[in-house]
This record gives C-alpha cells, sequence and structure tokens, in this order.
C-alpha cells in the first residue's frame, strides 16, 4: 500500500510512506510502514548521501482512528554523511510532516495534544485525551 493512494489522502502525513500493513490488535491500531527515497542530504552539511548505515524501527504514536489509538511503526535507515568536514558522521532519514529527531510522536498527535493542554492546562487533559483515544504518559 503506498502512502499516496486512498490512505494518504485520508492521512496526508502518512504520503511520505509506504504503509506496508495494517493489524488491528487489543484496541490498537498498528501501521508498518518505510520510506523507499534512494538518497537524502546531511542536516549537518546539506550534502546528498546514499551510503547506507543500517536501519531500526521507530515505534511512534499517531492521532487515533475511528476512536483507537494508532501506533506506527517506522522502519527508519541511517546514513553516513559523505563529507569529511562534516561534524555529522551519521543521520537517520526523517519524513517531512511526520518525524522529527528523538520524537515518539507525530507532529499531528502532537498538535492535538498541545490543544488539550492548552484548554485544560495539563494533567485535566489526559481524561478528555483518553476519551479521544490518546494514550498518555506521565512525564
Amino acid at each position: 500500500m503506498c502512502g499516496s493512494g486512498v490512505l494518504g489522502r485520508l492521512l496526508p502525513h502518512l504520503s511520505g510512506v509506504v504503509v506496508e500493513s495494517i493489524k488491528r490488535t487489543a484496541g490498537v491500531i498498528t501501521l508498518r510502514a518505510g520510506c523507499h527515497a534512494s538518497r537524502l542530504r546531511c542536516p549537518g552539511c546539506g550534502m546528498p548521501s546514499w551510503r547506507g548505515h543500517g536501519r531500526y524501527v521507530r515505534r511512534l504514536g499517531d492521532a487515533p482512528v475511528a476512536g483507537s489509538p494508532v501506533v506506527i511503526e517506522l522502519t527508519v535507515r541511517r546514513f553516513k554523511c559523505l563529507s569529511s568536514r562534516c561534524p555529522a558522521v551519521t543521520f537517520a532519514e526523517q519524513i517531512e510532516g511526520l518525524t522529527r529527531p528523538h520524537a515518539r510522536q507525530t507532529q499531528v498527535l502532537r498538535s492535538m495534544l498541545a490543544s488539550i493542554a492548552l484548554c485544560l492546562a495539563g494533567r485535566p487533559g489526559a481524561r478528555p485525551a483518553a476519551s479521544l483515544g490518546i494514550r498518555i504518559t506521565p512525564g
């Protein structure tokens, strides 16, 4: 399933990925996805790189669908920067509109949580968030 098809129109923040599978277990919808750009630019120096340096799976909380929490299991590739002057030896691919370095939630979910927090000032927002299908951890 490609992010640019029907799923990409319904969930535009997923248009930069290829959704490989969707499953629902214990009330949680899990999307397995990956990105398949052939080369990326280093965020440190801007130099293009195509030299892979491994991959790993990121688990991102996403906006709920039909009241069910959504988790995206995103396979992310690491690349080696080809510039010897760059302080970033390796870097991970980021999908515009979906990921940020070290984030555990998509930008869509973060925006939803920020709106709830602004209206209800923190902890009191946990109950309405849960009723919308958004899981919140203390922290």
